[in-house]
């Protein structure tokens, strides 16, 4: 059984090779009744890949669920995503741990601060 800090490690060596961190702001029509553009975040982060047991362990070990993506001729891809608060806890959790998303994890727990 691994350690958390192992899961941790794991789960960073992951988003490292296989993911992707977005945060970003962009506008948006939030109301269909209200054509009214807003200035929206988008905060998440997902792993997408065709090895169904490894996405789902993703899901137990750190919330969420496995949605799977049909792409005709091609192996299913199956994807894990958490965002906002989810995506900031576990930013924190695997930033020491990260190499090539480090900066866009840092990003994502500068932006919630103190409000965190």
């Amino acid at each position: 059984m691994a350690s958390v800090s192992e899961n941790m490690a794991y789960l960073a060596g992951l988003l490292d090779g296989e993911g992707c961190v977005t945060y970003k702001q962009y506008w948006d029509i939030k109301r269909k009744d209200r054509p009214r553009k807003y200035f929206c975040w988008r905060i998440q982060i997902e792993i997408v890949m065709t090895h169904k047991p490894t996405i789902q362990w993703c899901a137990d070990k750190f919330g969420g669920k496995v949605y799977e993506k049909p792409r005709g001729k091609h192996k299913m891809q199956y994807r894990w995503r958490r965002g906002f608060r989810e995506a900031l806890e576990i930013a924190k959790a695997i930033e020491p741990y990260a190499v090539t998303k480090k900066t866009e994890l840092q990003s994502i727990i500068k932006h919630y601060g103190d409000k965190a």
